[in-house]
């Protein structure tokens, strides 16, 4: 009887320790992890970044004996931290830079300094945590050396656009542009919106696009149409483009890209005015005829000459040189009068822009007033009939007059 008692007691006493035993242990990771620079040269030297985190909320052991039963709060305790370069990377610092407790969801961040080797690759080197009364941490930290992998996982969206020439302030034009998904997984919701940044420059129609969705790899062209004023300034300029899409895992994503437009006025000139000295030409005079040129267009005209045909000796050749838009130049040309009469010719203006040499020409009429000698030849003949009339008189008319 006595033996079974023994027996007895000894088994509650063990159930006891088991009880006692009986700890919830709470559990060490490697949350997260970076290496400063993200590639290494080789060769040089760089930073291991991992962060541990007790991940239990709380972490208790239960004590019971015949009498009283206790509850005691039970954190980790790290012995050791270490990393192991694997005879590839060299660890210049940091190894046990941390031992102790980590309480309930608490965390530590900690940093290694290391060399990378002198070959091109990938290295992993194996972080190690001792956990007191607990399995330990194994955790391997990928480290580039100097290798072009490519990172990009999602999708990426590209824009391009044809180069199309010059663009004249005051047309409508017209640009395709091609959006490409340049990532490895699908763009989905594309929207590009036309940002309203420029007051001379909008979009003729719509300013936004939508796409439904773009492959890996996949193209697809929209086209831009779009007014400019005739004040927009000859330059390069850029509109901006807003672009939003969705990633597989339904996250927005927002960027920013522009559309180019490379802008040059047309120089265009036209008579503003024809005017002679004197106002009237006559035949046989000299005169001076001065025709002004006014650029209508958008740009400069530059090296702007101004020719006539007249059949009249003297200057046919003009030189005026640069005109602004909205301005105007004279060509000045200095001729002998010939015989009366209409004579039509003809005005060649020649000019250059950015887009090159022009050559415009006009068609005018300049009337030259016939010499009219019938007045002089009538106040002579008035003159003799007066001077015939006196000698009459004092010859004739008197000689009577003394006679009687």
């Amino acid at each position: 009887m006595i033996r079974y008692v023994c027996v007895l007691c000894i088994c509650i006493a063990a159930l006891a320790g088991v009880a006692a035993g009986g700890l919830y242990e709470p559990t060490v990771m490697a949350t997260e992890s970076s290496v400063t620079p993200a590639v290494l040269m080789p060769g040089d030297t760089g930073m291991i970044t991992v962060v541990l985190k007790n991940t239990a909320q709380t972490s208790t052991a239960t004590k019971s004996d015949s009498q009283i039963t206790t509850q005691t709060d039970v954190n980790p305790t790290i012995n050791s931290v270490f990393l192991d370069g694997r005879n590839d990377i060299t660890v210049l610092g940091g190894n046990s830079q941390f031992t102790g407790d980590l309480g309930p969801g608490q965390e530590v961040t900690l940093s290694f300094l290391i060399k990378a080797p002198e070959e091109t690759g990938i290295y992993f080197p194996v972080l190690r945590v001792r956990v007191r009364g607990a399995e330990g941490l194994t955790y391997p930290v990928p480290v580039n050396v100097n290798m072009p992998i490519a990172t990009l996982s999602t999708a990426m969206l590209v824009v391009t656009q044809d180069e199309s020439g010059y663009v004249v302030p005051g047309e409508t034009v017209h640009r395709n542009l091609t959006v490409t998904n340049s990532g490895r997984s699908a763009a989905d919701d594309i929207r590009i919106r036309i940002a309203d940044v420029n007051p001379y420059i909008g979009p003729l129609e719509t300013g936004s696009f939508y796409l439904n969705s773009l492959a890996p790899g996949e193209s697809e062209i929209i086209t831009v149409s779009l007014v400019t004023s005739r004040s927009l300034e000859n330059s390069v300029q850029e509109i901006p483009l807003e672009i939003s899409y969705a990633v597989v895992d339904g996250i927005p994503v927002a960027q920013s890209d522009s559309l180019t437009l490379d802008v040059h006025g047309h120089a265009e000139l036209s008579i503003a005015s024809v005017r002679t000295e004197p106002a009237r030409v006559s035949g046989g005079e000299p005169f001076e005829m001065t025709i002004r040129l006014e650029n209508t267009g958008t740009d400069e005209a530059i090296s702007t000459t101004a020719n006539i045909d007249l059949p009249f000796e003297g200057t046919k050749e003009a030189f005026i040189g640069k005109i602004k838009p909205n301005n105007d130049g004279p060509a000045v040309f200095s001729l002998d009068g010939g015989k009366g009469g209409n004579y039509p010719y003809t005005l060649t203006v020649t000019w250059e822009d950015d887009w090159g040499l022009h050559t415009e020409s006009f068609d005018l009429t300049l009337p030259v007033k016939t010499h009219d000698s019938t007045a002089a030849i009538a106040g002579f003949l008035i003159i003799l009939i007066l001077a015939v009339g006196g000698v009459y008189y004092f010859l004739v008319y008197k000689k009577k007059a003394g006679q009687a």
